[in-house]
């Protein structure tokens, strides 16, 4: 089969080889897919760098999430043949991969694969960071890094669920969009008022949590105007700079401030909670209104173009494209 693999660590679009690969028989745990799409991700490029959580095994195939149909199946009539479904292991950017069926998120007919593609990672995400957030409806979040793929669900799901966000962004490009998104108000971080800004628009409702991917000085100012009795919840590490706080900014108002990852909040859950989740989740994004925008498709032997839309600013995901 037709792979992207890379044998040593480094920048995606120096080290990766589009080639020819084997694939292993399926384990009795396993259910082999035809990839359909697969959307790159931040944690790709670190697996590359070799500066993610996962070790890669050279000659490695790269890859996360993706979607695809069941090909094989051993048997288990549980995982149909050609039945759609999405996931996020290793080994996807390739014409098929072999998934642990314990990773398989199976979906109806009528999600299309753009969506299905992007489910397995920053939806779920978005999720579990609205239920960190402890946030009741008319009470406010606010975003940093909120043009990000991730922000966009959020801002949506919250506003579905009757929550105002406060979407923090770098660039202007973003600032009617993300309105028409359904963000409450967006800011930049970069004001020298920021924190003044972000008070008169929350006036007197309480700022139940910040979902921060950012850090730094950001961060910084949005621990003193965060509410009583709130959630710092930091997620991601776009800034290089510590975030700095007195003490009593944190103890006199009650704060909590957490990290996040993902999976570690999965394996916090039953598989009853989150069968109901993933349920729950999908019957959101499958809404004809629900955006999750793709910026641009490629076939894997274009990778190098790929990774440059990546950092084109186009706002939407970027997906390898085998449908």
């Amino acid at each position: 089969m037709k792979a992207l693999l890379f044998r040593q660590k480094g920048a995606a679009e120096k080290v990766l080889e589009f080639g020819d690969t084997n694939i292993a028989d399926i384990l009795p745990d396993e259910v082999q897919v035809r990839v359909l799409a697969s959307p790159i991700n931040p944690a790709d490029f670190m697996f590359i760098e070799k500066t993610y959580r996962v070790e890669p095994e050279y000659p490695q195939i790269a890859g996360f999430e993706g979607a695809g149909l069941i090909v094989e199946n051993g048997g288990d009539n549980r995982f149909p043949i050609n039945a759609m479904v999405a996931f996020r292991h290793k080994n996807v950017w390739a014409e098929f991969v072999n998934i642990p069926k314990q990773k398989i998120i199976t979906l109806p007919k009528s999600m299309s694969v753009e969506k299905a593609a992007q489910l397995s990672l920053n939806p779920v995400t978005a999720w579990a960071l609205l239920e960190e957030s402890n946030a009741d409806p008319g009470e406010w979040i606010i975003l940093s890094a909120a043009s990000s793929a991730l922000s966009k669900l959020i801002i949506q799901l919250a506003k579905s669920r009757g929550l105002n966000t406060l979407a923090i962004i770098r660039k202007n490009n973003e600032h009617e969009h993300l309105l028409n998104l359904g963000a409450s108000a967006v800011l930049y971080d970069n004001a020298d008022d920021l924190d003044i800004q972000i008070k008169s628009l929350t006036g007197e409702n309480r700022i139940a949590s910040f979902l921060d991917a950012v850090g730094g000085e950001l961060a910084t100012k949005v621990i003193k105007v965060i509410s009583v009795n709130s959630r710092i919840i930091h997620y991601g590490l776009f800034s290089k700079q510590n975030v700095t706080y007195h003490n009593a900014d944190i103890i006199f108002k009650n704060i909590i401030i957490k990290g996040f990852g993902i999976d570690g909040w999965l394996q916090s859950k039953t598989v009853a909670e989150q069968e109901t989740m993933w349920r729950e989740l999908i019957n959101e994004l499958i809404k004809p209104d629900f955006k999750m925008e793709v910026s641009g498709k490629y076939r894997f032997d274009a990778y190098k173009n790929a990774i440059a839309d990546c950092t084109s600013g186009k706002g939407g995901k970027v997906l390898f494209w085998m449908d």
